[in-house]
Formats: structure tokens, sequence, C-alpha cells
């Protein structure tokens, strides 16, 4: 199957001088024309990729994580910590392209990411660092191991289907996540078995935990009101207004904001209203007591006199 047009007249060049390139993108473009051979095919693979990282197939690496890290301690948890710090700090070092940066025909706005590189690939390289250790681990069982390596494919081919990395680059990143390992497998060895420091108190790995958890959060939390609340699906100023006002509805002596957007009587407004309406009665609708009425008394009517 040939591309159906040609490609930017920028990209012309480099795919002649780039051998690499012009191999990768013959295989991306490839994929690209199949979505509309099989569009049934293309329309579930589009279900596992999302922007949004909750809504994700790479998601399924966590919960392994997870599942797992009980089984292979605390070398474990160090391993996947330090190499997901690692290769975030070392994809933005690069600062490679992805296939949507060289040919905006591929992009597709529900499956990109805005806020990740092209080289290394995170979850190809995570994919690695997660299912590894758990391959020689007996405490693993077979079937998670081939459930593992079964979404660690599919994570690799969705991420070229919807042009968002180069297969280079996969198989690149795969070659970082055999580093990673390799590395912490060195540093657990050399440095915690052998040196003199080694016995570490239980809760000093506590700590580590505790603090990484809380690091997450913290990252987590300004993530999220810096990508305008994407994961909320509402503008960030909204989402700001919303919870100062949350927070200050039960103080009587707070100052009246002069944001211009807290003017605008949205239907977060007219709720508060109403529950502030319901919790203060209007004195002037109180129930009045009742009326007593009082029947007129009607005379007896007299016989005829005789």
């Amino acid at each position: 199957m040939k591309r159906r047009g040609h490609p930017p007249s920028s990209l012309e060049a480099q795919l002649v001088s780039k051998p690499v390139l012009a191999l990768d993108f013959h295989i991306v473009w490839w994929l690209h024309d199949c979505k509309s051979v099989y569009p049934n095919a293309s329309a579930v693979v589009h279900t596992l990729v999302s922007r949004y990282r909750t809504q994700d197939i790479s998601l399924l690496l966590w919960i392994f994580f997870f599942y797992i890290v009980s089984d292979l301690g605390i070398p474990y948890f160090y391993t996947c910590v330090g190499n997901l710090v690692a290769v975030v700090v070392l994809q933005y070092s690069i600062d490679a392209k992805r296939p949507i940066d060289y040919d905006d025909s591929l992009y597709e706005h529900a499956c990109t990411d805005p806020d990740t590189k092209g080289f290394p690939s995170v979850d190809s390289h995570m994919v690695i660092v997660v299912i590894g250790p758990a391959l020689t681990s007996p405490a693993v069982s077979a079937t998670t191991i081939a459930l593992m390596v079964v979404s660690g494919l599919i994570i690799a081919f969705t991420r070229v289907f919807v042009g968002v990395r180069f297969p280079s680059q996969i198989v690149g990143s795969w070659g970082t996540g055999v580093m990673g390992v390799l590395v912490a497998n060195f540093i657990h060895v050399s440095v915690l078995h052998h040196a003199s420091t080694a016995a570490l108190p239980a809760s000093f790995h506590r700590v580590v935990v505790v603090c990484v958890i809380v690091a997450a959060l913290f990252c987590m939390a300004s993530w999220v009101e810096a990508s305008d609340s994407r994961n909320f699906g509402i503008p960030r100023h909204e989402f700001s207004r919303v919870l100062k006002t949350i927070v200050t509805s039960g103080t009587d002596d707070v100052a009246p904001t002069t944001d211009g957007s807290s003017h605008r009587r949205d239907s977060f407004y007219y709720l508060m209203k109403s529950v502030h309406s319901r919790r203060r009665p209007d004195p002037a609708a109180a129930v009045q007591p009742p009326r007593v009425h009082f029947a007129a008394a009607v005379p007896e009517q007299q016989g005829p006199k005789e």
C-alpha cells in the first residue's frame, strides 16, 4: 500500500538524507492508510489511546506495578520510581520530534498527549522496567507475565498506529529500559549489599515510600492545574473560582471578590443561592397563626302570635 499524496516539502529532503527516518515514515504512513481500509479495527485502537492518562491503556502498567510490588520488594520499587524520574528528565532533555511534528496530517487531537516528547517513550521504557524483573521472579505467575507482555506489545503498537511515536523510537525506548534495569541492579548489588551503610532500618524505606507518594500527589495537582484542568474538562479559571467559592462560602466576613468572572451567573451560582435560601428562611414567609372566624348569631324564629 502506497502513501496517498506527497509528504510536506520540508520533509522530503530529510527523508532522502536519513534512511532510518524514511523507513519509520514508511511504516507510519502505511498504518495511517490502513485506517480507511479497516475502520472497525481502527476504532478499537483509538479507544485504547487517549490524551488523558487516566483513560489510556498505559494505565495497565501501573496496575501491574501495584499488583506485583509486594512480591518483588523494595528494590523493585526503587527501580521503577528511579527509572520513571530518569526517563522523564531524559525525554525533555533530548526533545526529539514525533511523527505528528513532521506531518500535520497524522495529528489526532483525542489521541495526542501534548506534554510528551518523542524519545525515549516513557510508556515503552517503563514496560521493560515494570515487566523485566517479573520475568525472572518465581513469585509472579506465568499468567500474569503473559498478560503484562501482551499489554506491553499493545501499548507499543498503539503509539505507532496513532502516529505519536516512530518504530525506531519504540525500539530505542526498550533499549533504554533494559539499560535502566541493569543500572538499577548494579546500584542495588554494588552499593546496598556491599557498602557498610547498607543496613538501613525498615523505617527508612517507609519514609521514602511516603515521600514518593506525597511528591506524586503534589506533581499531579500541579499538573492538573497547569494543564488547564484537561482531566476534568473545565477551564482552569472556572476550576479555581469554584474551589475558592466552596472554601469561603461558610464565612460571612469574607470580602467580595473583584474578579470579573465571578459576576457571571452560572448554574453553580444559582445552586449556592438556593442552598443559602433554605438555610436562612425569610421572616416574612413565616407561618401566620390561623384566623378564627366567628359565625354571626342567627335570631331564632318566633312562632305566630295567638
